[in-house]
C-alpha cells in the first residue's frame, strides 16, 4: 500500500508578503532615484523590474 504524493500547498502569506515586498520596494527606488535626480523613466522602468523580480523571489522562496 503506497501513500499519495504530497502536494505542496502555497500559503496567501507568502503571496501577500512577496507584493508588499515588492511595492516596497519600488516606493524605496522611486524615492532614491528621486534625491538622486535620476528619477526619469528608464530608471523607473528598471525599479519596476528589480522590484517584480524581488517580489517573485520573495513568493518563490517562501513556500
Amino acid at each position: 500500500m503506497s501513500l499519495p504524493p504530497a502536494r505542496i500547498k502555497s500559503g496567501k502569506a507568502s503571496l501577500i508578503g512577496g507584493i508588499v515586498v515588492g511595492i516596497a520596494t519600488f516606493v524605496l527606488w522611486t524615492a532614491i532615484t528621486h534625491e538622486l535626480g535620476a528619477n526619469t523613466a528608464p530608471w523607473l522602468a528598471a525599479g519596476l523590474i528589480v522590484s517584480a523580480g524581488i517580489g517573485t523571489w520573495i513568493r518563490i522562496a517562501d513556500l
